[in-house]
């Protein structure tokens, strides 16, 4: 009887650690998209802009892997990477970029390119392929070679994107002096498990960052959603679930029409979906323009922020990825993300009210005809997130 206990007792502490280790590195991941879509938003208020904060701390995992010294350091703790050494750290991340990507509507290239005078680890290199299903390759990074250098990577990120994410190394970023690169793209468009009705669809007013007026395509459906009200962001949020229930979209529009400053300003230090609490089931009319963006970027900036700086520079040190016996460092980091949002999904009947129910209660209006914040997540991790401040759909 005390061994069975002492077995069930054990088992039970286990399974507590995985689920607390679970949501600590959620939480982590949540702070680290909203410092990173602070760093990067603040800074392009009148753009149009998405990014994959998840995409990039998994593509930061793997440098981690490859890194020595206070450059590791800086990484794991700008990088919000958690307990454990490199071993560990590769082998929860390479496990939750695989959980990512079992999806296909999402797509993802983590890749890594040096100069082709220097020489991977073997364990680095295994490591990459096996864990990360990174492509990683020595390439000739010297002028005039750099154009067709360049031109042979954003082929290959074209090429696992679904050709959503196109031409994301410029040839000038490669030149004599060039030693290593990271390029990570994603994309996602995904069906939603509630259709919008295409023949609801009709263009509407959006008032821009600018102040301008312009009619956009704008979808429209009537059905219950998780919804709610956030003082704290003086704003108000609907999730909207794609057919993978795993993911989902929140819409956060400001309840001012200029609001999105502040509201990106309120986010800054906060786990979102701590901040959002319990949403409740409403019956919400939702207005939401189509729109499908692309935004990309060096990070060299906004990992500076976070208090990475040595790994861009000759106090960089990869020890653990290049095998050579001086440090070496990573020229830049580019990532560039694509997230579209169309009426697709599961078709469904509008949701009616009927007389007397209309009498006590009264559907709640989301109407987006102004700037906005989106974020999707997987489970209870945010895994991208931007804002819409003027109008495109491609």
């Amino acid at each position: 009887m005390c061994f069975v206990f002492a077995v069930a007792l054990t088992i039970a502490v286990c399974c507590q650690a995985r689920t607390t280790s679970s949501l600590d590195a959620s939480v982590d991941r949540n702070l680290l998209a909203a410092q990173l879509y602070n760093a990067v938003g603040a800074d392009h208020l009148n753009e149009n802009v998405v990014i994959s904060p998840a995409a990039i701390q998994s593509s930061m995992a793997l440098a981690f892997y490859g890194a020595k010294g206070q450059t590791a350091i800086e990484l794991k703790e700008g990088m919000r990477l958690g307990i454990g050494d490199g071993d560990q750290v590769a082998q929860r991340f390479g496990s939750y970029q695989q959980s990512l990507t079992r999806d296909n509507n999402l797509r993802l290239a983590n890749n890594i390119y040096i100069n082709e005078n220097l020489e991977f680890k073997g364990a680095f290199r295994d490591v990459a392929q096996r864990q990360f299903d990174s492509n990683i390759d020595k390439l000739d990074f010297h002028p005039p070679y750099n154009k067709r250098t360049a031109e042979a990577i954003n082929r290959a990120i074209a090429g696992k994107t679904n050709d959503k994410i196109k031409d994301i190394l410029r040839p000038e970023l490669l030149n004599d002096r060039t030693e290593g690169v990271i390029v990570n793209g994603v994309s996602y468009t995904a069906p939603w498990q509630k259709a919008f009705k295409l023949d609801k669809t009709q263009r509407r007013a959006f008032r821009t960052v600018s102040g301008d007026s312009v009619q956009v395509e704008t979808m429209w459906t009537l059905q219950h959603f998780n919804y709610a009200e956030v003082r704290s962001l003086d704003a108000k949020v609907v999730e909207l679930p794609y057919q993978n229930s795993e993911f989902s979209m929140l819409v956060l529009l400001p309840n001012r029409k200029d609001g999105l400053r502040a509201l990106q300003q309120s986010l800054v230090g906060k786990n979102l979906l701590s901040e959002l609490g319990d949403l409740s089931q409403h019956k919400v009319e939702v207005q939401l323009p189509k729109f499908s963006v692309t935004f990309g970027l060096g990070l060299e900036q906004p990992f500076k922020q976070l208090g990475i700086t040595t790994m861009f520079s000759r106090s960089g040190d990869f020890g653990n990825m290049y095998r050579m016996f001086v440090s070496h460092f990573i020229n830049s980091v580019e990532h560039k993300a694509h997230v579209e949002v169309s009426e697709a999904g599961l078709e469904q009947p509008l949701e009616s009210s009927g007389v007397l129910k209309s009498l006590f209660s009264r559907n709640k209006k989301f109407e987006a005809d102004h700037p906005f914040v989106f974020a999707i997540k997987h489970k209870d991790s945010i895994v991208f997130m931007g804002h819409i401040a003027n109008y495109a759909y491609v």
